[in-house]
This record gives C-alpha cells, structure tokens and sequence, in this order.
C-alpha cells in the first residue's frame, strides 16, 4: 500500500507527466478517471446539503476542525496533540472528536500523551452525537465565555498536486 500511495504521490506533484516511468505513466488515466467521479461525488454531497436534504449538525461550542481532504502522514494528529496541550495550558478542557480510524491508534496515542491534562476523546462515526453525550456527562461550556479563533495550517505549496490529476 506504501507504494501505491508514493507512486500516487510522484504522479500528482509532477509538473510534466512525460517525465514518469512508464508504470506510472499508465496510472494516471486510471487516476484521473477516479478523480472525475470523486468530484461528481463532492458535487453531488454538496448539493443534497445545499438542497436540505441532509442535515448539518451545528455543536453549539466553538470548533477547531483539523483535517482535509488528504490521506494521512499530513500532520493531523500531531497538530491535534498541539492545539489539545495548547488550550489545556491555556485553561480550556477541550473535547477531541474523532471517527477512530484505523482500529483507533491516533486516539489510543493521543490519550498516552495527553495523560494528566484535561482533554476529553470522543470516537464514533457520528462527531455530534459523540458531542452530545460528552456534554451530558461532562457538562457544558457556554461558547460566549471562550473568545472564539480560526486557525488553518497548511502543509506545502499545493493542496492538490499537479491540475492534470
């Protein structure tokens, strides 16, 4: 899999396809295939959501969402483990939401490092249920005591590699 993601990785951050091995170079139909209906999926998601169709679910707290449309190896949860210890030390008890993929590793390792301090982690497929029930066990916060801030980190020049694919 290591592989297959290194090889996706030089074909999308390459600025002239002509320079890929000819292994890669019979990839990026099959690529750019996928990313077409990757795309009509976005669009369609997008729409059903515009349309009210499906349902938004707003926390009634401030959010700091750490994430993007990228596989992992981004940076994600080291910057979740940085914002936890920074708004613990800042004295804010932060509740983390996470879907627990990958058999819950991130949120296993991140509950050993942020052992002692006042974080809570909550792992379910549905954030704003796991939310909820954080909030009717813990208590709530009134979001108009907390000064609310927008934060996005980036890594790299590009978010999205090469305009072919």
């Amino acid at each position: 899999m290591e592989k297959l993601r290194k090889a996706v990785n030089e074909i999308a951050y390459c600025k002239d396809l002509t320079k890929l091995s000819p292994l890669h170079r019979t990839l990026v139909p099959v690529l750019s295939f996928a990313s077409a209906l990757y795309s009509v999926a976005l669009s369609l998601r997008c729409s059903l959501y515009q349309s009210g169709l499906i349902h938004r679910n707003r926390l009634a707290v401030p959010l700091i969402s750490v994430g993007n449309l990228t596989w992992g190896g981004n940076g994600k949860t080291p910057m979740v483990e940085f914002l936890a210890f920074w708004l613990a030390d800042s004295g804010i008890s932060p509740l983390i939401l996470s879907r627990g993929y990958a058999g819950g590793d991130e949120t296993k390792m991140l509950q050993r490092h942020l052992l002692g301090r006042p974080v809570r982690i909550g792992v379910g497929a549905n954030r704003a249920a796991t939310a909820s029930s954080f909030f009717e066990k813990y208590g709530y916060v009134d979001p108009s005591t907390v000064s609310e801030r927008l934060w996005v980190g980036a890594k790299g020049p590009s978010h999205f590699g090469s305009e072919e694919i």
